[in-house]
């Protein structure tokens, strides 16, 4: 859900079939895994005689709440090492911090009366009272001068300052933490203010972890500091229509909309949740204004043509379902509306490779091998191969009546007609209404009887 930037763009994907950009396209591919893992792994600083002033998380807390309490104005660096200082003995690289990175920032700290903290394994960060950004800036950037490797930056960091919005003192390291997050977009041995980016990113690592409140809270604090980001308000909108509350998910896309009318995701979104409200007519007329501004987006052609589906519209709707599944030959749902779609226009065989393609992505989709068994039957084709199809779907779902029916059918083509009467029986036990094949198997088993 992060800044959109013209590749990321192309990289969007669905949840809950909302559509966001995630930030995992905007992390360095080299070190997201050490930024996402890194942080609150030094509980308790090791002791150094080297850095006896180095402290842990707690202490940095205690250090801002009781030192620098009265201080107007406070700025955090969150530094990472993002090279090795020096191999082992062994000839392995050392992953922890080294005294040549730590020793720049305890020189810094001392120099401004601040405090200073292990927070993650090749993690450091600094508080220091009464700097402002501009200042913390220019600190951040004489300590990457500090830390170098032959002339290349050793270290990144992420600033932040205080008063932000309506943060506290004590927020300050987080804050600056979110910053360093923020700068693995940009790559190693860079300087990243926090911004509302930042907690763009971090409401969506909330996201991905299924703690909509906190992505919320996040996403709306990123409003606070940037109330033209428009990543932030369909971000938003994606997290209430996640939570059914669809009247300010609307509000939130409708915003978006208005902040860039030409973007295709909010258009997209405000479809779909018109869509979960029932109103298939204006969520099409979005899905067309989306496709209009940027065709060949999966999503969007994808609804098109089951909204098209659902309206009874199949001759419509079938070319937007073709495009679908050619966008993402992956897709078992699409491949799954296109089947149903080629059906109710009377191309059973056409229908039939689209369900084998639902079976092949997903071996245990009862529905599509239940539907796959009725095609065969219908054609009266491949009766065995129809058999093992609805029996394997009774075993995924054996109280479905409908597959059961469906069962009970190969079996009367096939002439089983025990199996059958057994199928349609337990069908009708089951709510679906097989009285009138019931009957007709007895007919015809008391007929097969009397020659």
């Amino acid at each position: 859900m992060a800044k959109q930037t013209p590749e990321l763009f192309k990289n969007r994907s669905a949840t809950k079939e909302f559509l966001f950009s995630p930030s995992e396209d905007l992390i360095d591919a080299g070190s997201e895994k050490e930024i996402c893992t890194d942080r609150d792994n030094a509980a308790v600083a090791p002791p150094n005689a080297l850095f006896p002033d180095m402290l842990d998380r707690k202490g940095l807390a205690d250090a801002i709440d009781t030192r620098m309490a009265t201080a107007s104005m406070l700025c955090a660096l969150a530094v990472r090492m993002d090279r090795p200082s020096r191999e082992r003995p062994d000839g392995q690289e050392e992953t922890g911090l080294g005294e040549d990175a730590a020793m720049p920032v305890a020189r810094l700290c001392r120099a401004h009366d601040g405090a200073w903290a292990k927070t993650g394994r090749n993690r450091l960060v600094c508080v220091l009272p009464h700097l402002a950004v501009t200042d913390g800036g220019r600190l951040a950037r004489k300590l990457m001068d500090a830390v170098t490797d032959n002339g290349r930056p050793r270290i990144t960091i992420g600033v932040a300052t205080y008063p932000t919005i309506n943060y506290t003192r004590g927020q300050i390291v987080d804050n600056a933490e979110k910053a360093l997050e923020h700068a693995g977009f940009f790559g190693p041995g860079t300087i990243t203010r926090f911004d509302a980016v930042s907690l763009n990113i971090s409401g969506d690592r909330h996201y991905q972890a299924g703690d909509i409140t906190a992505a919320m809270d996040e996403f709306q604090k990123g409003l606070l500091l940037d109330p033209a980001d428009v990543n932030l308000q369909n971000s938003l909108g994606v997290c209430h229509g996640v939570l059914k509350d669809y009247d300010n998910a609307l509000a939130a896309f409708e915003k978006a909309i208005w902040l860039a009318p030409e973007d295709v995701m909010a258009i997209y979104n405000k479809g779909y949740v018109l869509l979960l409200q029932g109103n298939r007519e204006l969520a099409l007329e979005c899905f067309r204004q989306a496709d209009d501004r940027e065709p060949n987006v999966f999503e969007v052609v994808f609804h098109i043509g089951q909204t098209l589906v659902e309206m009874g519209k199949n001759e419509k709707a079938r070319p937007y379902l073709e495009d679908a599944v050619r966008i993402n030959a992956r897709s078992g749902p699409a491949f799954k509306s296109l089947g149903a779609c080629l059906d109710a226009l009377g191309l059973t065989r056409e229908a039939i490779q689209a369900y084998k393609n639902v079976v092949k992505i997903y071996p245990e989709d009862a529905d599509a091998l239940s539907i796959l068994g009725q095609l065969y039957t219908r054609l009266g084709e491949s009766l065995d191969v129809a058999a093992v199809l609805c029996e394997q779907s009774v075993r995924l779902r054996p109280d479905d009546g409908v597959f059961r029916h469906r069962l009970g059918n190969v079996y009367l083509n096939q002439g089983k007609l025990d199996h059958a009467l057994a199928e349609f029986e337990l069908a009708d036990s089951l709510g679906h209404g097989s009285r009138s094949q019931i009957e007709a198997t007895q007919e015809l088993m008391m007929a097969a009887k009397a020659s």
